[in-house]
């Protein structure tokens, strides 16, 4: 990961959602690509094209219950049966049919499946054949109908879904070159949280540190482990230095500018070049987003619930983007409805939910201080500057 001066704006002004996620996109470059199991990289990006090892289907199956027939009917019928996984049968020959089930391979001989409902016994020869007035179909699922060997079945700079890793296993793809997932490490800041059930006088509960690796989860970043350090300079740096085999360092609080707040000064003693300090959304505004020489990205959010989760939604997948080269999805969009304009001059980020006609509700967050408006609400609505009219703004969906 590296970062080009001429690319980026200066620290100390304070960038729109837009200009801060094209900010991280120019700043922060992709991770290695590494092979992996794709079975094990949910949620990395492709750094190559998923290509084909084996066509699909490997060999003729077919698409129905019914039988498999050989030549014009009628046909007798064996008395063995052809199973999906089951042994194989004696070739037909020319005028027999054997059993057939769904997903069975043909037999050798055989021309098609006929479907049981297509079908017609004549009794009492013993003998099958199709039914008058239905269609001829062959229900069989031809090799390599689906795709062949060498096709490109996922092409690169896409996220590994669980859709594209059942793709790759039906096409005999166990390793992908894939970016990420990205790794990331949770620094709680504050002398007065504590993890304890009872709380001395002064002391806050924390309440980030259980949810934070959840958030992060349904971003694609994994968080193993969140550490909790005193409101200390030298504590802080200590830290940052010591986390290892991570991408990412979320610090949580001490963004702000008072007495207790340390992490601006700790990351220029750490020689980290800031990218991005402060963001013009309400809450979350005080976000911070600094490169250390290794390339280790750190990202300061705000110390109260609400504002650190809307910061991290709002800037959280533009990251990923960046470190796995995932193509950039498009965002949500909706419609405000009953939405009155109280002339505010910065971009508020405020839970919404969705209406049965399609249109979004607002709803007034309160306190930053706890994660009670989010409660029943399926997205962060952020709602530009002075917007009164009915443009769709984009929606974060709330995945906490």
């Amino acid at each position: 990961m590296t970062v080009d001066s001429a690319d980026v704006r200066t620290a100390t002004e304070m960038l729109s959602l837009t200009e801060a996620r094209a900010v991280i996109g120019l700043a922060v470059s992709p991770l290695p690509a590494r092979l992996a199991a794709v079975t094990d990289s949910l949620g990395a990006g492709l750094a190559s094209p998923i290509l084909a090892e084996a066509p699909l289907p490997a060999v003729d199956l077919s698409a129905m219950d019914g039988y498999a027939v050989a030549g014009p009917g009628p046909w007798r019928v064996r008395d063995d049966v052809r199973t999906a996984g089951g042994p194989s049968v004696p070739a037909l020959v020319p005028g027999t049919a054997v059993r057939i089930a769904t997903g069975a391979r043909l037999p050798q001989g055989a021309d098609t499946v006929v479907r049981d409902e297509h079908l017609v016994s004549s009794v009492p020869d013993g003998l099958i054949a199709r039914k008058m007035g239905f269609p001829v179909r062959d229900d069989v699922r031809r090799r390599g109908e689906c795709w062949g060997s060498g096709r490109e079945l996922v092409a690169a700079g896409t996220r590994v879904s669980t859709a594209v890793i059942s793709s790759a296993l039906s096409a005999g793809v166990n390793e992908v070159w894939v970016r990420g997932k990205v790794r990331a490490h949770v620094l709680l800041t504050g002398d007065e949280i504590s993890r304890s059930d009872v709380l001395d006088p002064g002391q806050t509960r924390d309440t980030l540190g259980p949810i934070l690796p959840t958030v992060l989860t349904g971003l694609d970043m994994a968080c193993s482990f969140v550490s909790h350090v005193r409101d200390d300079e030298g504590a802080m740096l200590r830290e940052i230095r010591a986390v290892d085999e991570v991408d990412v360092v979320f610090v949580v609080g001490s963004t702000g500018r008072g007495a207790a707040d340390h992490l601006r000064t700790g990351l220029g003693a750490l020689g980290a070049t800031t990218i991005i300090d402060g963001i013009d959304i309400r809450p979350g505004g005080s976000l911070l987003t600094a490169v250390l020489p290794c390339g280790r990205i750190v990202i300061g959010l705000p110390g109260n619930p609400l504002a650190a989760v809307a910061s991290l939604l709002a800037i959280g997948p533009a990251l990923v983007v960046a470190l796995t080269g995932r193509r950039p999805t498009a965002p949500v969009l909706g419609i405000l409805s009953g939405y009155v304009c109280d002339g505010s001059d910065r971009t508020r980020v405020v839970p919404a939910s969705r209406h049965i006609d399609g249109r979004w509700k607002v709803h007034p967050s309160g306190s930053t201080a706890h994660l009670a408006a989010l409660v029943g609400v399926d997205a962060l609505a952020i709602i530009p500057r002075n917007h009164c009219d009915a443009t769709p703004i984009e929606l974060l969906p709330v995945v906490v």
